[in-house]
């Protein structure tokens, strides 16, 4: 039996169970994916119990990919390089956090758009923001070896702590990304501005926008983003929060039942 969870601060109308319990069934398993949302104060407490009731594994949503990590006995490469997790296996005991966003969105990226990645050293990314998914994403894609990947915050210092892992890596002022939109082959919005329930707002405008990069958009509550459907107005190819959702939960059930 798999007993697998994902850790949050509001993770009730999650669609994880929903991939979960698919990717089980699909590969013959018998297991259940149970929803936990709680208070980073009790974070020690859920991993105890986790623990205790046999868990196998459990994913990290927001606000914890980050502050769960000094929980945690040991970290795979991409984990410890970007110090960000989403995805643990427990292992007799021990919590091993993984990183399985930037893994998953690439994966969404080929299967949507398979021939994006020819001539990809002559690409250019934009990223709009700097927390936990981002540095997911942005280790991918650096290690995918695109030929120019931008980074945009609102606060730019967290920009600049991003960039510094990485040499390849170039920060931009908020102010500067509409005027590099033109420039750029792909728009990817790692923040949470656009979800529901505010879903009115769009992490920036392209109304007018003289090119046609790739749009994507992490967030998958709801699935048409307003940053989206402006997308799609203006004639852009989109990538959607499912699919990177979707491959990112294929990533991290593989991590739990590999070696099984």
């Amino acid at each position: 039996m798999y007993k697998l969870g994902l850790i949050g601060k509001s993770v009730e109308h999650s669609k994880s169970p929903a991939i979960h319990h698919k990717l089980l069934a699909e590969n013959g398993l018998a297991g259940e994916y149970h929803l936990f949302s709680i208070d980073e104060s009790i974070i020690s407490e859920t991993l105890e119990h986790l623990i205790t009731k046999g868990y196998k594994g459990f994913n990290v949503t927001v606000p914890y990919k980050e502050t769960i990590i000094p929980f945690l006995d040991a970290l795979e490469t991409s984990a410890e390089v970007m110090q960000s997790v989403n995805t643990v296996k427990i292992v007799n005991g021990r919590l091993i956090g993984y990183n399985t966003d930037g893994l998953g969105y690439i994966e969404s990226l080929k299967q949507d758009y398979p021939d994006w990645f020819k001539n990809r050293q002559e690409k250019t990314v934009l990223v709009l923001g700097a927390g936990g998914a981002a540095k997911g994403i942005t280790h991918q894609l650096v290690t995918h070896q695109l030929g120019r990947i931008l980074i945009a915050n609102r606060t730019q210092s967290k920009a600049s702590e991003l960039a510094s892992i990485f040499p390849e890596i170039e920060t931009i002022k908020w102010s500067q990304v509409a005027s590099v939109l033109s420039q750029v082959d792909l728009v990817i919005n790692t923040t949470i501005v656009g979800m529901a329930p505010n879903d009115h707002q769009s992490i920036i405008a392209l109304k007018g926008l003289e090119s046609n990069p790739i749009i994507s958009d992490i967030v998958y509550q709801p699935t048409w983003t307003k940053l989206l459907i402006e997308a799609h107005e203006e004639g852009c190819p989109l990538l959607f929060g499912e699919s990177m959702l979707y491959y990112q939960a294929v990533k991290a059930f593989e991590i739990w039942t590999m070696n099984e």
